[in-house]
């Protein structure tokens, strides 16, 4: 580091003892103010990960409901085994409300055990168009039966932990008619589908649900039962070079900063240029801001880009006041003083900005 530099190490020497003192109070002050605010920063993303992982936690569980004898007849319906394949999903674009996916689904049944052909529906699905292709009876007198169903989804993106984000697409399978004597039961779940743009699949699966709904039914509390199925896809953003392309203006910015901080300031002139630099910094942030709002639909919560921003504007902000006080120490005791002063906050300010970039990667 810059400070362990023999020449800077020698002008902090022939600095006058209240200066080294307060060069140094300012370098403590600085660390203790840097770990408090790394420190919040990291702790309010944990929670946001914390609360999106039990998000997808609570989707991909399997739950128990007690059932009571008003279970309004779910007991008596029959299974309809379901065999679903993914065959190809549209790319995963945070901008976009729907999702377009391809998939194959096969029933399979008795029809002589029901009183129509049974027949499912996706009902997170905006469009559901689907097509019966091919039928086989076996020779148990069970009948396979193959759908193509191209459909539309509106997921519910996790948009707060973007750029290190992880999606969950999931489809929600159940009997196309609420009044029949079946349910549709989910066996196997196979993906066929590539990898989509910058999402790694990380995880799939199903299961098989029993939910309840109060209701008031003579004037008296009961509950409603539904049987449900649920496939699902997990797909992780957590690419370091994807990571880098999104805070690529912010490390600009913070780049700029702090290394204004290095400037030669034997003179009065390349004040000027630190205070130019520190507001191109300025406008670099503000760049990177609107590039995510491209690339996102707003959200109300905080995000980690608006986390990391209010992390680099701190750092800009430092900088200036660093610049404010090195006039003050060149006025007062020359310029060894001031550039003592210099390199120490650079030194503080980047190894803290390292140090918080690395943790919001390693963390999230």
């Amino acid at each position: 580091m810059l400070i362990f530099h023999p020449q800077y190490r020698g002008y902090y020497r022939q600095a006058s003892r209240e200066h080294r003192r307060k060069i140094l109070y300012s370098a403590l002050f600085a660390c203790l103010f840097m770990l408090v605010v790394i420190g919040g920063l990291i702790l309010l993303m944990v929670q946001e990960k914390q609360s999106e992982e039990n998000y997808i936690q609570e989707k991909i569980t399997q739950t128990h409901v007690s059932l009571t004898a008003d279970t309004l007849g779910i007991l008596k319906k029959k299974p309809v085994p379901a065999r679903v394949m993914l065959i190809s999903i549209g790319d995963i674009n945070l901008k976009e409300k729907q999702l377009m996916l391809y998939l194959g689904i096969t029933l399979h049944y008795k029809p002589q055990q029901f009183i129509s052909d049974p027949n499912f529906e996706v009902v997170n699905a905006v469009t559901n168009n689907t097509k019966l292709v091919k039928q086989h009876y076996n020779s148990d007198g069970s009948l396979d039966a193959l759908y193509l169903a191209r459909v539309q989804i509106e997921p519910y993106y996790l948009m707060p932990l973007y750029p290190t984000d992880v999606q969950l697409i999931a489809l929600r399978l159940a009997a196309a008619d609420m009044d029949s004597d079946y349910y549709i039961q989910v066996t196997d779940f196979q993906n066929y589908s590539p990898e989509i743009g910058d999402y790694a699949l990380v995880k799939t699966g199903y299961v098989n649900q029993i939910e309840s709904y109060p209701i008031n039914f003579a004037e008296s509390n009961t509950s409603y039962f539904n049987r449900f199925s649920r496939v699902y896809l997990i797909y992780d953003h957590q690419n370091i070079l994807n990571y880098l392309k999104n805070i690529q203006y912010i490390l600009l910015s913070l780049g700029l900063a702090v290394c204004s901080l290095l400037l030669n300031t034997r003179k009065r002139g390349p004040y000027m240029e630190r205070f130019g630099l520190i507001s191109g910094a300025v406008f670099a942030l503000a760049s990177n801001i609107f590039q995510i709002n491209a690339s996102v639909k707003p959200i109300s919560t905080f995000s980690v880009i608006d986390l990391i921003s209010v992390f680099t504007a701190i750092v800009i902000i430092g900088s200036f006041f660093t610049t404010l006080r090195s006039i003050k120490f060149a006025d007062e005791d020359g310029y060894e003083t001031a550039k003592s002063f210099d390199v120490t906050m650079f030194s503080v300010l980047a190894t803290f900005s390292i140090l918080f970039f690395i943790l919001v990667y390693l963390v999230l």
